[in-house]
């Protein structure tokens, strides 16, 4: 990975993922603890038929079509039947005597021989008769004798066996009920990694220190942290080290060490420079860096190695210091290595006030906020430190390598993230 050389993104996130792959595991969560939000790691099928049993739909009378269609003149405006039992949810379906109705109400199951239910808004009174004044008869339209009708067939919504989570998929509330329904009670998801975040450069001054002069106050570190719990991980610390290679890896070290940390990553410091601090500390012993050159912007400089204790080794993932780059790399590099799900991907036409120009040998990642028109527009410049822009942006339009030019209309891949103006 080491040179000039440009290599493409896939190959950059294919070595992100195989560095993590030993480090990555899964455990095991109910269903209703911290399972929403989380990454399911493997299938689950459903163990049993959702509904279990045919039910009700309504709140009526179960009753035969075929006492229906047999009873009297098939011309005639109602029919009388007798009442059996009622039937409520969570009780034995039992058995329709032939010639009957039976009160039911929704969710009930279906008594054997009945296969069709009359809401109880379609019968003559219209409504239930109070327990105190029970009706015997109940006089319906027989008219209203479709089989089937306002029945939940068994397993109509799911049968037992079905996948009903893979892996890879992100357990939402309306997953989390399915899986309920379907008799799990727990699943089994990617365990949150601990990440070590750190800022470096001389210049970066935290929110409660002024920056010295030409400094900046530390956006990657609030920001790699945020797109890095969003993406499943658990930041368990965060810190900045000036450009000192010895001091950068002795923190380093004591943070891992301090929370038994899975993956340190860090912003700035793989550049071009004179002052490159991770550059700098995979000069010396106790670290394991490449640093290649990625055909993408932004983002392009990238480290990726180990962080080499006695006992381990640490996985190391570097990141550009613009803020842009460190955030775009977080989304593009870090989300599929940590098993994060990928964003939607759309094809949109583009909607631009004049020509954009591109580097035709990267792939470039541009800001950008969707319209009610089903366009997209760009917003903002290219540059990577215009991280305003990135705030106000709810998209990113995919210009592929081998572009030059982006014309208003061109439909282009886009990038569905969250964020922008509300």
């Amino acid at each position: 990975m080491a040179g000039t050389e440009r290599i493409p993104l896939t190959d950059h996130v294919a070595d992100a993922i195989a560095l993590l792959a030993d480090v990555r595991h899964g455990e095991v969560v109910a269903l209703d603890g911290e399972a929403v939000g989380r990454v399911a790691r493997g299938d689950d099928r459903a163990r049993v038929d959702v509904p279990g049993v045919d039910n009700s739909q309504m709140d009526g009378y179960a009753v035969a079509s075929a006492d229906l269609g047999a009873a009297g003149d098939a011309d005639a405006d109602a029919l009388t039947l007798p009442l059996g039992p009622t039937i409520a949810a969570g009780d034995a379906p039992g058995i329709l005597a032939p010639g009957t109705a039976r009160p039911i109400m929704t969710g009930a199951p279906i008594p054997d021989g009945a296969d069709l239910v009359i809401p109880v808004e379609e019968s003559a009174a219209g409504r239930f008769v109070a327990a105190s004044a029970a009706a015997s008869s109940v006089t319906v339209s027989p008219a209203s004798k479709e089989p089937g009708r306002f029945v939940r067939r068994r397993g109509s919504d799911t049968l037992r066996g079905d996948t009903v989570l893979r892996a890879g998929q992100v357990l939402t509330p309306a997953r989390i009920a399915h899986l309920a329904a379907c008799g799990l009670g727990d699943v089994e998801v990617e365990a949150r990694l601990r990440l070590i975040v750190l800022s470096t450069g001389s210049e970066v001054a935290g929110p409660d220190s002024a920056p010295v002069a030409g400094g900046v106050f530390d956006a990657n570190g609030p920001g790699v942290a945020a797109a890095l719990r969003a993406a499943g991980a658990d930041v368990v610390a965060r810190a900045a080290v000036p450009d000192d290679a010895a001091a950068l890896v002795d923190q380093l070290r004591g943070l891992v060490a301090e929370h038994d940390a899975d993956l340190v990553v860090t912003s700035g410091g793989v550049s071009a420079g004179a002052f490159e601090v991770v550059r700098d500390a995979a000069a010396g012993a106790g670290v394991t860096m490449a640093f290649p050159t990625v055909a993408l912007q932004p983002g392009g400089p990238q480290g990726i190695g180990t962080l080499d204790l006695p006992d381990r080794r640490v996985p190391w993932l570097a990141f550009p210091g613009n803020p842009v780059s460190a955030l775009i790399s977080c989304e593009l590099i870090a989300r599929p290595a940590l098993g994060a799900p990928p964003r939607t991907r759309l094809r949109l036409p583009v909607q631009l006030e004049a020509d954009e120009p591109s580097p035709p040998a990267l792939e470039q990642y541009r800001r950008a906020r969707l319209l009610p028109s089903g366009r997209v527009r760009l917003i903002g410049g290219a540059s990577s430190h215009l991280i305003g822009s990135f705030a106000a942006a709810d998209a990113l339009v995919v210009v592929p390598a081998g572009t030059d030019i982006v014309r208003d209309g061109d439909t282009l891949e886009t990038l569905l993230i969250p964020g922008g103006e509300s």
